[in-house]
C-alpha cells in the first residue's frame, strides 16, 4: 500500500509550509538529543542500539514523546502552541536525518578506523611499517599519546588532547561534506521518480505519518492514538519487548525463544537458519507488495542452501570476503544483480533524469509543484561538488584514478540498491553483498591498486563496509515526507544540512570525550576492536598477497547480472510472475538472512488476511501492525531510560 496523506482541512495557512522557527527549534533540540544521547546509549549503557536501522527506535521514541506528550501539554498552556502536521514533519525529518550520523551510521566507525591501525599495530602484523606509513598524516592522528589514551583512557588529571584531532577531523569533514553532497544529489535525482512514477511504498514511513496525520488547528493529537486496534498491537509488542528487558534483571524468568537457530547438515557443511521473530520487521513486510515479500525470504533461503553446496562442489572461490553475502561466488553474483538493478533504474528514469540535467544547465525555471525537495540546479550542483571532493580527497590520500572510479561506482551501486531494499522492500537494516573495496580489488586487482591505495581503501571502511546505517535511505525517506507537505515549500536541503552538521559536532565530541574518560576499548568491543581490525586486515592481506583481477569472481558478477536481467524482464512482461527481481538482489545479504523468518511471517500473514478477509481486513491489520512497531520501539526506549538511570549495561532488547 502506498503512503498517503489525506488533506488536512484544519491546518492553518501560516503553518502550511512547515518551516517555522518553532519547528526548527524543536527539531534542533531533538537533534541534540540524538547527537549526545544516542552515542551515550550505545557506548556507555551498551544496551539496545537506538539508531541501528533505517528507522531507529530512538527516533520514533523521541518523536512519540514530542507528539503525544510535549505537544499536547504545550497546547494546554498556550493554544497557539499547537504545531501543524507540516511542522511535525519538519521535526521528524530533522530527527531522522541526524540519526544516520552517530554510532553505527558514521562517527562510531570513523573514529576507530582513524586510530585503529596505529593502536593495533604490532611487530608481528607489521601494520606500522606496511599500513600506518601509507596513511596521510593529515587524515589520521599518529601521536601515540593521542591514540593510546583514546583507547585506554587518560591518566587521572590529564586533559583531553583535542589539538591532536583538529587536522584529521577537518580533513574528514571535507570528505564527508563531499560524500553527503553526492548522496543528497543522487537521492534527489531519483526521489521524485520513485515517489510519483514508480509509487514505491516507503513502509517505514507509514508510522510517523499516522502519528501526525491531520494534527493542527484545533486538533492536538492524531486519530492514531484513539484507534483501539493500534493499541491492541501496541500492548502485545510492548509486553513482549518489556518482558525481554525484565528478564535481564530477573534471571529466574524463562527467556522467550525469539532468536533460535535451526541447523541443517549437508555432508561436511551445515546451514544455520536463523529463526528470529521481530515484530517491527513482520509489520514492515505486511505493508509491502506480496510478490516482493515472498521473493525476499525465498531468495534468502535459496542462497543459504546455495552457499554450502557451492563450497562442497569446490566453486566457492575461496574464503568469504569481508562482510560478504556468503562465498565469494555468491557475493559477486549478488553484486552483479545489484549493478543491473541500478542500471535498469537509470534506464527507466532516463527521461526525468535528462530533464533535471537539462533544466539545471539551461537555467530554465521550474514550476514550484514540479520541483520536489530541491531545484535541478541544487541537485546537479550537489552531484558535481560531491564527486569532485570525494575523488580529489581519495587521490590525495593515495588512490589512483581508475581505483577511485571503480570504487565509487561500487559504493553508489550498493547505496542505491540497498536504499531500494529499504524504501520498497521495508528491509530496515543493510549490508553490502560485496563491499566496494573488495569489488575494486576484484575488477582491478590489488597489485594495481597498490599499498597506498589499499591503505586508503581501509579508511573508507568507516562509511561503506559494515553499513547497517548509511545516509541515502534517510534522505530518501525525508524527501518522501517533504513531498507530502502541501505547497511543496523550499528549504529541505537547509534543514538536512543543519541537522547533519549539529549532530556530527555533538556526536564526535561526546564519542571522543567518552573514549578518553572510559577507554574506548571498554565502550564497544566491536566498534573499537573488530571494526578497525577488519578494515586494516583487508589492506594487510592484499599488501602481503598482491593479486591481479579475478576472472572467477567477474564470471559470477556476470552470472548474477544475467539472472537479474532475466528476472527483471519476466517481472515486467508477465503480470503473474511470482519472483520480484529486488529479492534476488538483496535477499542473499546478511540482514535478510538474519531476518528472513520475520519477513516470511509478514508475507504469510498478509497472504492469509487478503485471502480470508479481503482488503478491508488488510486495512484493519495495518493499524494493528503500526501499533506493534510503536509498542516495540516504545518499550526499547523505556528500558533504555531505565537502564541509564539504574546504571545497567548490556540489556539488549531489539533484535537487530
Amino acid at each position: 500500500m502506498a503512503l498517503e496523506m489525506r488533506p488536512d482541512t484544519t491546518e492553518t495557512t501560516a503553518h502550511k509550509g512547515g518551516i517555522t522557527a518553532r519547528a526548527v527549534t524543536l527539531g534542533l533540540i531533538g537533534v541534540a538529543v540524538v547527537g549526545l544521547g544516542f552515542p551515550y546509549a550505545n557506548l556507555v549503557i551498551q544496551g539496545t542500539r537506538p539508531a541501528n536501522t533505517a528507522l531507529g527506535f530512538g527516533v520514533v521514541f523521541i518523536f512519540l514523546v514530542l507528539v503525544a506528550i510535549v505537544g499536547p501539554v504545550a497546547s494546554l498552556i498556550r493554544r497557539r502552541a499547537i504545531l501543524s502536521q507540516a511542522e511535525w514533519i519538519v521535526v521528524f525529518i530533522m530527527l531522522l536525518v541526524s540519526s544516520a550520523v552517530p554510532t553505527w551510521g558514521l562517527i562510531g566507525q570513523l573514529l576507530p578506523i582513524m586510530t585503529g591501525a596505529q593502536y593495533y599495530a604490532t611487530p608481528s602484523n607489521r601494520w606500522a611499517e606496511d599500513i600506518v606509513t601509507q596513511l596521510p598524516d593529515w587524515a589520521v592522528p599518529k601521536d601515540p599519546y593521542v591514540v593510546d589514551n583514546f583507547y585506554e583512557g587518560l591518566p587521572r588529571g590529564d586533559a583531553i588532547p583535542w589539538d591532536g584531532w583538529v587536522v584529521p577531523l577537518l580533513a574528514w569533514a571535507v570528505f564527508i561534506a563531499g560524500l553527503y553532497a553526492a548522496t543528497l544529489g543522487v537521492t534527489l535525482l531519483f526521489s521524485k521518480h520513485w515517489t510519483d512514477h514508480e509509487r514505491l511504498v516507503y513502509p517505514l514511513m507509514r508510522l510517523p505519518i499516522e502519528m501526525v496525520r491531520g494534527v493542527g488547528g484545533k486538533r492536538i493529537i492524531s486519530d492514531l492514538f484513539a484507534n483501539k486496534l493500534m493499541w491492541l498491537g501496541f500492548i502485545v509488542a510492548f509486553a513482549v519487548s518489556s518482558y525481554i528487558g525484565l528478564c535481564y534483571y530477573a534471571k529466574m524468568l524463562p527467556l522467550l525463544p525469539l532468536r533460535t537457530t535451526m541447523n541443517i547438515p549437508i555432508q561436511s557443511e551445515s546451514i544455520y537458519f536463523r529463526l528470529w521473530i521481530n515484530p517491527s520487521v513482520i509489520a514492515f513486510t505486511y505493508m509491502i507488495h506480496t510478490d516482493l515479500a515472498f521473493s525476499l525470504w525465498f531468495f534468502s533461503v535459496f542462497t543459504q542452501f546455495q552457499n554450502p553446496l557451492m563450497r562442497i562442489w569446490g566453486i566457492g572461490l575461496g574464503a568469504r570476503e569481508v562482510y560478504g553475502a556468503g562465498t565469494p561466488a555468491i557475493s559477486a553474483q549478488t553484486m552483479g544483480a545489484m549493478i543491473v538493478l541500478v542500471v535498469y533504474g537509470f534506464y527507466t528514469a532516463r527521461r526525468p533524469l535528462a530533464e533535471i540535467f537539462s533544466k539545471a544547465f539551461s537555467g530554465a525555471p521550474v514550476a514550484k509543484d514540479e520541483e520536489g525537495a530541491a531545484s535541478p540546479q541544487i541537485i546537479v550542483g550537489c552531484l558535481i561538488f560531491g564527486f569532485v571532493i570525494m575523488g580529489g580527497w581519495l587521490y590525495l590520500a593515495g588512490m589512483n584514478v581508475a581505483s577511485i572510479i571503480v570504487f565509487l561506482f561500487g559504493a553508489f551501486v550498493t547505496f542505491i540498491a540497498l536504499t531500494r531494499a529499504t524504501i520498497q522492500g521495508g528491509v530496515p537494516v543493510s549490508r553490502a553483498a560485496l563491499v566496494p573495496q573488495s569489488f575494486a580489488a576484484t575488477i582491478l586487482g590489488s597489485r594495481y591498486i597498490g599499498p597506498a591505495g589499499l591503505a586508503t581503501l581501509s579508511m573508507t571502511f568507516s562509511w561503506v563496509a559494515d553499513i547497517r546505517v548509511f545516509m541515502m535511505p534517510f534522505i530518501a525517506h525525508a524527501a518522501k515526507l517533504w513531498s507530502e507537505i502541501r505547497g511543496r515549500p523550499r528549504g529541505f536541503v537547509s534543514i538536512v544540512v543543519l541537522s547533519i552538521v549539529v549532530c556530527a559536532i555533538l556526536a564526535t565530541g561526546i564519542t571522543i570525550y567518552e573514549g578518553y574518560n572510559e577507554g574506548a576499548v571498554w565502550l564497544s568491543s566491536w566498534l573499537f576492536s573488530g571494526c578497525p581490525k577488519q578494515a586494516y586486515m583487508f589492506a594487510e592481506n592484499h599488501i602481503h598477497n598482491p593479486q591481479g583481477p579475478s576472472p572467477g569472481k567477474m564470471l559470477f558478477l556476470g552470472i548474477g547480472a544475467a539472472i537479474m536481467w532475466g528476472l527483471t524482464l519476466l517481472h515486467y512482461q508477465l503480470p503473474r510472475w511470482p519472483l520480484h527481481p529486488l529479492g534476488f538482489a538483496v535477499g542473499p545479504t546478511t540482514p535478510c538472512q538474519d531476518l528472513w523468518f520475520s519477513i516470511f511471517l509478514g508475507w504469510l500473514t498478509k497472504l492469509l488476511v487478503l485471502h480470508l478477509g479481503g482488503y478491508g481486513a488488510f486495512r484493519i491489520g495495518i493499524m494493528i501492525f503500526l501499533g506493534m512497531i510503536l509498542g516495540q520501539f516504545t518499550a526499547c526506549g523505556v528500558w533504555a531510560m531505565i537502564d541509564g538511570f539504574i546504571g545497567t549495561t548490556d540489556n539488549m532488547i531489539y533484535v537487530y
